[in-house]
């Protein structure tokens, strides 16, 4: 480990990757603080172009963004009660009532310290226990990493969309079009329908652009359009003179941002959670523990510090399953497993083990990242006016032409814009009734995975698939995976029946 830290040292303090993790903070202070669009449009559009970047440049520039869009999401929630993002929803609560009450400033830098603690924190832990648990998955072979991407695929189809069954449908779909190409072990042509540019399958670029990018392109310009989210720039001018957070506040502060800190870690690194759900816990048992004059609810910094804390813990954390399983947790996970894979390489045990200087270069950059944050996050602060009256009538179409230029840059086929555009009516479809593009992005990026270790194990068995339930790690995550099906399908029953019971009591 010591030999990987001092190999990754060289790695981290050069220009070019000092230069573009301030280029993705800025990215992600923009992007964050317009409402609605988010980090994952900005990383989405820059994958392609990581791809004449050196790994570990390309790659900490993208994780930048995450950091950026972190805190950006916070201003307009503190300054207009329009969050820039789903997890700054909470943060929302407390800090319009301090900007109504004059103190926006003292709000916007509780949540920029608590933002860049928080995040450090989960770094810290990333730096730490990615070794160890990387050197544990080494020896998980076929049928547990079989077992292990199924319980995944369920939990996030499970967590992720407005209900499991819509969740588990868009899993199925993206395990439907991973097997698109020539077979991994008989190299047999399968759903290519004789078209030559899919017997290698379909691009991860253009499915990343068309599912995530375009597709929320095409819902937030249809809310534009149809006079649903207008921006006004009402309260901006709320923190002109008004008092900063002090010291004293910031220490009374820590222990709630620290606690917060391990919520959001521990939430970030179970697949399928998210941001969202860190920031959630984190204000409610800041609430929970709180006293009557902390105000949580009605304008407390503990509020916020809880909040901004829960969600940017999740950043580092994320990347827990990714590099020791590769097994992404949420959109931007996905969207930095593609951009391992555009460089040629696979997250998991064995990069740990052969790429060590590479990671933990990334892991080191995301802690300078992070003071690069607190430099720029004041400076963001004063410049929010001009980020918050972007029209994004102008916007969206830019980040379409940006997309496809992308695209066709990196794969030189307009094939795969065409891919990219289709993808991209597809999960809007896919958004307006209700079905989460997300697990079907996971299922599209997993589904090879889990194909090559069910196979792989079969083989091993001489084909009794009796291999899953003999070795302890498989039979453990098999049993989860029944029990977690159990669960869906029981609570299905139950709506089903208390829906019959409302209606019976209204008839």
């Amino acid at each position: 480990m010591l030999d990987n830290f001092t190999s990754a040292i060289e790695l981290v303090f050069t220009f070019q990757n000092l230069a573009f993790a301030t280029l993705g903070i800025i990215i992600g202070f923009v992007f964050g603080a317009l409402p609605g669009i988010g980090g994952n449009v900005a990383i989405g559009l820059l994958i392609p172009f990581t791809y004449y970047l050196d790994p570990v440049v390309g790659i900490v520039c993208l994780l930048a963004i995450g950091k950026g869009t972190s805190f950006g999401g916070s201003v307009p929630a503190i300054l207009l009660n329009m969050p820039g993002t789903s997890q700054a929803s909470f943060t929302a609560i407390d800090g319009y009532q301090l900007t109504r009450q004059g103190k926006s400033k003292k709000a916007l830098h509780t949540a920029l310290y608590a933002s860049v603690i928080g995040d450090l924190f989960s770094d810290v832990v990333l730096l730490l226990v990615a070794a160890p648990v990387a050197a544990v998955a080494l020896k998980v072979g076929p049928p547990e990493y079989a077992a292990i991407v199924l319980f995944a695929l369920l939990i996030i189809g499970a967590l992720v969309g407005s209900s499991p069954i819509k969740g588990m449908v868009s899993t199925a779909l993206g395990l439907l079009i991973g097997t698109v190409g020539r077979d991994i072990f008989t190299a047999e042509a399968r759903f290519t329908f004789g078209m030559a540019n899919l017997e290698d399958g379909f691009s991860i670029v253009p499915i990343l652009l068309g599912l995530l990018v375009f597709s929320e392109a095409f819902v937030q310009l249809r809310k534009e359009f149809a006079g649903h989210q207008e921006v006004q720039l009402q309260g901006l001018d709320a923190f002109k003179g008004a008092e900063p957070l002090t010291f004293r506040e910031l220490l009374t502060l820590l222990p709630t941002i620290l606690r917060s800190g391990a919520i959001g870690t521990f939430v970030g690194a179970t697949p399928g959670l998210g941001a969202t759900v860190g920031a959630f816990l984190s204000y409610i048992t800041a609430k929970k523990l709180s006293r009557p004059a902390d105000n949580i609810g009605k304008g407390g910094l503990k509020g916020i510090a809880a909040a901004e804390a829960g969600n940017s813990a999740g950043t580092g954390a994320n990347l827990i399953p990714l590099v020791t399983l590769g097994i992404p947790g949420n959109i931007e996970a996905a969207l930095v497993l593609g951009a391992f894979m555009i460089h040629g390489l696979t997250p998991g045990p064995f990069l740990m083990e052969q790429q060590g200087p590479l990671l933990y270069g990334i892991f080191i950059s995301l802690i300078v990242a992070n003071l690069l944050l607190m430099s720029m996050g004041f400076a963001f602060i004063h410049a929010a006016r001009y980020a918050l009256s972007v029209d994004k009538r102008i916007l969206f179409p830019i980040i379409l032409l940006i997309a496809t230029i992308g695209v066709y840059a990196t794969t030189r086929q307009l094939f795969d814009v065409v891919v990219m555009y289709g993808f991209g009516v597809m999960g809007y479809g896919m958004r307006r009734l209700g079905f989460s593009p997300l697990p079907m992005l996971i299922a599209f990026l997993l589904g090879p995975l889990l194909e090559t270790g069910v196979r792989r194990a079969m083989i091993m068995s001489d084909g009794s698939p009796l291999i899953f339930i003999e070795r302890p790690i498989s039979l453990a995550f098999v049993l989860l995976a029944v029990l977690t099906l159990a669960l869906l399908l029981w609570r299905g029953v139950r709506a089903r029946r208390q829906g019959a019971a409302a209606s019976d009591l209204t008839a």
